[in-house]
């Protein structure tokens, strides 16, 4: 699916003005009955799924591939995450596949599939929207954007700082500034399209560029302790850590470089 453009944010942003009571509705929802006390929001995402259903996180070297859900026939589903994208990708599709997990009125098949960017399908914008929700407050993010700490910063640097402290993308930021009226529409025409060496930039701000790399985690953990709580006969048990062991070949096959 390819990447958005400059060119189709009037649809975008129509859509999201339609959605965004039904939207700030889910985030609230979350925060009151699902996210666990205490937890951060990105920590907090990934342990609601951890608790309530089956979190699988591994490398697939698709700059394309964000995560997928495979719905099962119990209440329970299996969420995966591509942690060989970056981790502010990595961040965007934990929430949008959350929307999908907590949502009563899901719309998907069998098997569901998302991008590692904004996903450009009408149908998902509510996930993507919500994800956009989660990663950026709008009062948080309001406050650090005019807060007196950045200034001095030119609009360029303060949107490369809201990446970095909502540890969002690029794109997702800029949609969620122009939204809240905190940039002009010159600017993100001018901008949003900008091919963008962020590793360069991030090191001339002097700030970590820990959310533009990968991590490379591979947690099979759910399955582990599926197989230790509900063991089978032995010669089925056997079989199942076969079928454990070649999934954690085949990512490791898929997680590494081309030139390795």
């Amino acid at each position: 699916m390819p990447e958005i453009t400059f060119q189709d944010l009037p649809r975008i942003m129509e859509e999201n003005k339609e959605i965004r009571a039904e939207i700030n509705m889910m985030v609230n929802q979350y925060f009151r009955t699902y996210h666990p006390k205490g937890w951060n929001r990105i920590d907090g995402a990934r342990k609601f799924i951890e608790q309530h259903h089956y979190l699988i996180e591994a490398p697939v070297n698709d700059a394309t591939f964000g995560g997928f859900i495979r719905t099962t026939h119990s209440n329970k589903h299996i969420c995966y995450i591509n942690t060989a994208q970056p981790r502010m990708y990595q961040n965007f599709v934990l929430f949008h596949e959350l929307f999908h997990l907590i949502s009563l009125q899901q719309e998907m098949g069998r098997f569901h599939l998302v991008t590692a960017e904004l996903d450009n399908e009408s149908n998902e914008r509510k996930a993507d929207y919500f994800a956009s929700l989660m990663l950026m407050d709008e009062h948080e993010l309001k406050a650090f954007f005019t807060g007196p700490e950045n200034k001095g910063e030119t609009v360029f640097d303060k949107t490369l700082l809201c990446m970095f402290a909502f540890k969002a993308p690029y794109k997702a930021v800029l949609i969620r500034l122009f939204e809240l009226n905190l940039i002009s529409r010159d600017y993100l025409q001018a901008f949003f399209d900008q091919n963008i060496n962020f590793s360069r930039e991030f090191a001339r701000i002097g700030k970590d560029q820990f959310i533009l790399e990968t991590s490379k985690v591979r947690n099979f953990r759910c399955l582990e302790t599926l197989m230790e709580k509900n063991p089978l006969p032995t010669s089925a048990q056997a079989s199942n850590i076969k079928v454990l062991e070649d999934i954690r070949e085949f990512f490791s096959v898929k997680g590494r470089s081309n030139d390795e």
